[in-house]
């Protein structure tokens, strides 16, 4: 590692290495003309719907410049931007470019996230966020869009899986008996190969179709009054049987262009007279995806791992109060100090908090924190290693005098002159 990396290309290097689409990390302002602007907070802006749905928005809205398409060019541009308190983004900026259509092309996709925000929080309190998203263009060996990042989906669309479905969906005559029609969800797994796996009805509605109650929504079916109880039994063995049918006729998802393994829910719509309304149909099943259905994190918060990672062969705290020097500076403050340790031990960072003002301070922490490479030992979770963004703080106060107490500090580590 070299010092004195600029941050964008500290970004990319960290998103290619661990193959993300994405993280939360981003330069802090030390003012603004209004609300202060957070670099790292304990509850980061979130997108509504989780990392899931943020991929898939990505996906579906990307336009690769024809222009950008022609020179074959591609690669990963890095943006950041404000998340405000209500929602909304502002202040984008291109942290490393590629070119100035496929530039273009990110900030566009950025400035659609607005208004799809959950804000970021401090003490509890909505406060303003800078974010970084990284968006990564691709191109095939035709020089076509190649697709890194897809939910599964049914070969030939919607239309084609609701048909599908129906024509192994056998109503149980027991079922026309009581008039009633039943809402399943079904959840279940499509795997790499386009597979169907781990069926299971995670819910059951019911509505009468005559009577009483024909107009009503459908309710849950415990509370749902049904003579014969066998019936939900049957209910989930035909839903399950008729999802079951399906298996191989689906793509699977992807991320970073490879298949996955992905959780869906389908709701599956069991008319009382053995025929819905085709129209009803398509309005109802519609695939849903679990927050969680792209595999495991790519990179973990200290706060979510069961072990911090570590150096070999001492505390972080301790190698840093050995060896860090405090500049030739009038500086004086805390500096958040944020780095990766990936699950194989490799190490990318630091990038500080510290104002363009104060080099020599951020210089000083990088030229100790390379110190540390290859000597590192990776966070743990549930006995697995994984990758972490570990964030600490440094106190630079001047030198203690008897006339002059410090107040106590929390940072991992305390500077002196």
């Amino acid at each position: 590692m070299k010092n004195r990396k600029s941050l964008s290309y500290l970004i990319a290097l960290v998103l290619l290495n661990s193959s993300l689409l994405f993280f939360s990390a981003a330069l802090a302002q030390t003012s603004v003309p209004t609300e202060k602007v957070y670099s790292y907070v304990s509850g980061m802006p979130e997108y509504q719907g989780g990392t899931t749905e943020m991929l898939n928005f990505i996906a579906s809205n990307t336009h690769y410049p024809q222009e950008a398409r022609e020179a074959g060019a591609e690669g990963l541009v890095v943006v950041t931007f404000i998340v405000e308190t209500n929602g909304s983004i502002s202040d984008i900026k291109v942290e490393k470019c590629i070119s100035a259509s496929l530039d273009n092309e990110a900030v566009r996709i950025a400035s659609l996230t607005s208004g799809k925000w959950k804000t970021g929080k401090h003490n509890n309190k909505p406060v303003r966020v800078r974010y970084t998203l990284p968006i990564k263009f691709s191109l095939d060996a035709d020089n076509n869009p190649a697709i890194q990042h897809r939910m599964p989906q049914f070969k030939g669309g919607q239309v084609a899986m609701v048909q599908a479905i129906y024509k192994h969906l056998s109503l149980p005559a027991a079922v026309q008996k009581e008039n009633i029609s039943a809402l399943l969800d079904v959840n279940f797994t499509i795997d790499t190969d386009g597979s169907v796996s781990g069926i299971a009805v995670a819910g059951t509605k019911l509505k009468k179709t005559v009577g009483t109650g024909a107009d009503m929504d459908y309710i849950d079916a415990s509370t749902f009054n049904v003579q014969n109880k066998s019936i939900l039994a049957l209910l989930s063995e035909a839903a399950a049987e008729a999802v079951k049918s399906t298996s191989g006729m689906w793509e699977p998802g992807l991320r970073n262009g490879k298949p996955i393994a992905a959780e869906v829910t389908l709701p599956v719509l069991l008319p009382g007279s053995g025929k819905a309304d085709p129209k009803q149909q398509l309005s109802t099943m519609f695939l849903t995806y679990q927050s969680d259905a792209y595999d495991r994190k790519s990179v973990y918060e200290t706060h979510e791992v069961d072990v911090s990672p570590t150096l070999k062969d001492m505390p972080l705290e301790k190698f840093l109060a050995k060896h860090l020097r405090y500049p030739d500076t009038s500086f004086e403050g805390t500096v958040k100090v944020s780095f990766l340790v990936f699950q194989d031990g490799r190490f990318v960072g630091p990038i500080t908090s510290v104002s363009d003002t104060q080099k020599t301070v951020a210089n000083e922490i990088a030229r100790v924190f390379e110190l540390t490479e290859e000597n590192w030992l990776p966070a743990k979770k549930n006995t697995q290693s994984v990758t972490v963004m570990h964030t600490i703080t440094i106190d630079f106060v001047p030198e203690l005098r008897a006339d002059k107490p410090t107040s106590p500090t929390s940072a991992t580590v305390v500077v002196t002159k």
